[in-house]
């Protein structure tokens, strides 16, 4: 039986205090990416440069057995907005390869704040279709900036992904938009959003391959490497495709599995770690934050857990209010930087930072007029530290 478990982990990296140089902000709000022309999003980093040597061996028998030995993805998030995370789960479901007798739907558990949970998924509408669907990753965040948490969903091939966006009243409606294109031939494993650019709106990155290695003998269409895919939200604040343009990371194919996001230069834009089935790791520098400021942050929970998973941060920078949910999983077997990056866009600073730490704790910390392109430690009941 072959074991593919891949397991990425961005090594947590103490968060310094970075005085960087001060970047003008220059490109206009649009839908297309905030890139130069001509410069590629993401660069490729060497093993020769990152010293990062290790090479995945996935173990397959001589008879080329290829069984899901792998659990789907799962995470915690509090979708209905009480301060208590919810749990959503990930589950196989009908494939070319396989035909449950019975519906295998995905699960999302509301908190009854008792120790306990209480399966929504109907009501909710997050089980994806009256069969279910081959998912593996999940993520979750507010990608529209409403104040609730969506829901993004990487299935296997002929389905189409799904992004379910929070209506605030314990549902949720699918609305994938140009992802359900882009991704219809596709099976998605690791996946995050992320703010790419620090331009402050919300964007996706999605690593994708089949399981099937032995694919390409029997599809014409189907491949088992299959290429990354970025998203950039727009100004009409919509995820746009913009992986044709963002470089030659994009124009290759590979049997992605995990994805980790983390800031491995302290430069305040966030880096891409994707591991790759039976191949090296893709190390991926950011090149697309410059002209954009941002900040740092690293929580320090007291009365609350000590890295602040839960915490809702709130900041004013120039005449917008944005908000997030500190989530530090999602994606597939990968763990993320658990720092937190504000993208500033072109404001000078930030005006006003609140945390509200997670329960049990009760305590709001609230800072402002903060410099920007640095890290900062706060701790809770303490402010800056």
């Amino acid at each position: 039986m072959l074991r593919s478990l891949i397991v990425i982990s961005l090594l947590l990296v103490t968060a310094v205090v970075v005085e960087t140089t001060h970047y003008s902000f220059s490109a206009a709000q649009q839908n297309a990416t905030a890139q130069v022309p001509g410069k590629p999003v993401f660069v490729v980093v060497p093993p020769s440069d990152s010293k990062i040597t290790w090479v995945h061996d996935n173990g397959h028998s001589e008879l080329r057995h290829l069984p899901e030995t792998c659990g789907g993805g799962g995470l915690f998030f509090d979708f209905d907005n009480d301060g208590w995370m919810d749990i959503y789960l990930v589950n196989s479901g009908p494939s070319d390869f396989f035909s449950p007798k019975t519906p295998i739907k995905n699960a999302l558990y509301r908190n009854n704040h008792d120790g306990t949970f209480v399966d929504v998924t109907e009501k909710a509408g997050v089980g994806c279709g009256k069969m279910g669907c081959f998912g593996m990753g999940a993520a979750a965040s507010d990608y529209d900036g409403d104040g609730w948490q969506d829901l993004f969903v990487a299935n296997i091939d002929q389905e189409l992904f799904s992004l379910y966006q929070n209506q605030k009243d314990l549902t949720f409606v699918d609305r994938p938009g140009e992802i359900g294109q882009a991704t219809r031939l596709l099976s998605g494993w690791g996946l995050k959003y992320f703010d790419y650019d620090n331009d402050g709106k919300t964007d996706l990155f999605l690593a994708n391959g089949h399981p099937d290695d032995m694919i390409d003998s029997y599809s014409m269409q189907v491949k088992y490497k299959e290429p990354l895919l970025l998203f950039h939200q727009g100004a009409d604040g919509k995820l746009h495709d913009v992986s044709q343009e963002s470089g030659p990371a994009f124009q290759k194919d590979y049997a992605a599995r995990g994805l980790a996001v983390g800031d491995y230069n302290n430069d305040g834009a966030l880096d891409v770690l994707i591991g790759v089935n039976g191949g090296p790791p893709v190390l991926l520098k950011n090149t697309a934050a410059t002209g954009n400021n941002w900040l740092g942050l690293k929580l320090e929970g007291v009365t609350s857990n000590r890295d602040a998973i839960g915490a809702r941060l709130v900041w004013k920078t120039g005449g917008k209010v944005y908000q997030r949910l500190k989530n530090n999983g999602g994606s597939y077997l990968s763990s993320h930087d658990p720092r937190e990056v504000l993208g500033l866009g072109s404001a000078a600073q930030v005006d006003e930072l609140e945390v509200h730490w997670p329960l049990p704790s009760k305590t709001v910390d609230r800072l402002t007029n903060l410099a920007p392109n640095r890290y900062i430690h706060i701790r809770e009941g303490k402010g800056l530290v």
